[in-house]
């Protein structure tokens, strides 16, 4: 479902971006624009469920718009906002069919609350004989749709996609929940994401069929945790069977995949408590990570509170400075192994574990002029810190990642012609571009002051005179041995001013570029 917001005044838009929790609304997109031609190119472009339109706007009114809309047969659930209290406006905005009409200043909290009811309705507009076709054909996807917006997101913003008859569901119905959490024992760049995914889905999809209970829907949330969305058939099926199964799902994962595994699971309930149910589960498990290959009913289990105790900082701190990455290694392996032994692995006690040592490791490249944020910011980095709270497992990856590329960052940048080089090379492929001090820091990630000194240390020369002296050589080369204009030469050498350039080149050369290729034409010339 998608809504389009037009008004020609850009804060009243910022208001209503910032003055409703969009993430809430039942909406996929959110069309914001400035004029009734901008919003006419969006509903010919992409199904718009919801307008909300000024009147008063400059060339057509938001009036028109609707009009326009009406005529090529596009059906809106309108809500009109106006200055004035025009009896006019309100008597055509309902002729029109508008579905509300709001006078400014608005009230967030009351057009969030009008526009949930455009979008109820219009949810059951669209039960029409395609819409149910659609349904019949994509049963399975649109279940699995329905299920992920009510775990994911809750109630409203599930039903919200969905009119009576679509779900085959009813108020006797009753269903269990189960959180399934992963942890692989190795980390195999090939076996991630939608590969996990599609395995864990395969293999509940087979061992959850079963006598009592219907599988509606598998739902990863990420940190390789998964929801069973089980249905009762008929109600008062055999919850113990299922939890059988769930013991079983682990034993094979353990034996195959080298994966623990650990299931919270719930009690059979109605639809209406599923949401919740489902996020006292997650919230549980955050709070219970040193749990594996356990089935924990969630009436018998209840984790227990877990103070974080750092590790030996100071200790860790001298073997970090000492590069003594193995012993940094096992010192780091033994506090994870022991949290998980004294059942306090936790998401916050991870989260300080973290937070400790990313100010540890951010401390010590700081020293030595490496900017952190840069050389952390790659998208495995980004992949194993968001992995990271999922387990001790994954924790321990994160850390080692963590250490081992400054180790080897320090490394590199302690040997300055290496540092050197790599600006050597850069700079080669990028001539022609907008090169400066903060560029080459960006590349090698260190402070743009200290890489200035280091540089001119290595080389001899500034920046700034290695990057000229460079460019008026390869400029040379062109002017003798290409027939290309000045004008473009200087352009791909970064010099929009021609003049510029040519008096850059006669300093350096004692010639012009023009007198330079002349001389050497004649030089050929002779030669013949």
């Amino acid at each position: 479902m998608n809504i389009l917001i037009v008004d020609d005044d850009r804060f009243v838009l910022e208001g209503i971006r910032q003055g409703i929790d969009w993430d809430t609304m039942p909406f996929e997109q959110v069309y914001m624009v400035q004029s009734v031609k901008k919003a006419k190119e969006i509903l010919q472009s992409v199904p718009v469920d919801i307008l909300v339109s000024d009147i008063e706007m400059p060339h057509e009114s938001g009036l028109d718009l609707l009009r326009w809309a009406n005529g090529q047969e596009i059906t809106l659930q309108n809500i009109f906002l106006t200055s004035y209290a025009e009896f006019s406006y309100a008597q055509e905005a309902v002729a029109l069919g508008s579905f509300h009409y709001f006078l400014k200043p608005i009230e967030y909290s009351e057009l969030r609350e009008i526009i949930l009811k455009a979008a109820k309705k219009a949810a059951v507009n669209r039960q029409s004989q395609r819409y149910q076709q659609y349904w019949l054909d994509n049963q399975k996807n649109l279940r699995d749709h329905f299920w992920r917006e009510l775990i994911t997101r809750g109630e409203e913003a599930a039903w919200a996609g969905f009119s009576g008859g679509q779900l085959p569901y009813s108020g006797a119905d009753r269903f269990l929940l189960l959180l399934f959490s992963l942890s692989y024992r190795e980390s195999e760049e090939l076996w991630r994401d939608s590969m996990r995914e599609y395995a864990f889905k395969n293999v509940a999809e087979e061992l959850f069929q079963c006598p009592g209970f219907c599988l509606e829907s598998v739902v990863a949330t990420g940190q390789d945790r998964y929801f069973l969305a089980l249905r009762e058939t008929p109600p008062g099926g055999d919850r113990g069977e299922i939890l059988q199964r769930a013991r079983r799902l682990i034993g094979e994962y353990n034996r195959h995949f080298n994966c623990d595994l650990c299931c919270l699971a719930g009690r059979p309930e109605p639809l209406s408590g599923v949401g919740s149910s489902a996020r006292k589960l997650l919230d549980t498990r955050k709070a219970a990570l040193s749990y594996w290959n356990e089935v924990l009913p969630m009436e018998e289990f209840s984790p227990p509170r877990a103070e974080y105790r750092p590790p030996n900082l100071e200790q860790i701190a001298i073997m970090f400075g000492a590069g003594s990455r193995e012993s940094l290694h096992r010192a780091l392996r033994e506090y994870l192994e022991q949290m998980e032994r004294a059942r306090g692995a936790t998401e916050e006690t991870l989260k300080n574990l973290r937070y400790d040592m990313i100010q540890l490791v951010f401390a010590k490249l700081s020293e030595e002029q490496i900017e952190a944020r840069r050389l952390f910011s790659g998208p495995t980095a980004a992949r194993l810190e968001r992995e990271s709270l999922g387990s001790a497992r994954a924790m321990q990856r994160y850390l080692f990642y963590l250490f081992d590329v400054a180790f080897d960052y320090g490394n590199f940048v302690q040997d300055n012609r290496s540092v050197a080089e790599r600006l050597k090379e850069y700079i080669e492929k990028h001539l022609g571009e907008n090169i400066s001090r903060t560029t080459l820091a960006e590349e090698v990630y260190l402070n743009p002051d200290y890489l200035a000194r280091l540089f001119k240390q290595e080389m001899g020369v500034s920046i700034a005179a290695y990057l000229l002296e460079r460019r008026m050589e390869r400029a040379r080369y062109l002017l003798q041995e290409t027939q290309k204009p000045i004008s473009q030469i200087a352009e791909e050498l970064g010099y929009e001013n021609s003049s510029y350039f040519s008096k850059l080149f006669r300093k350096t050369y004692g010639v012009t570029p023009h007198e330079l290729r002349e001389g050497a034409e004649g030089t050929a010339a002779a030669r013949i």
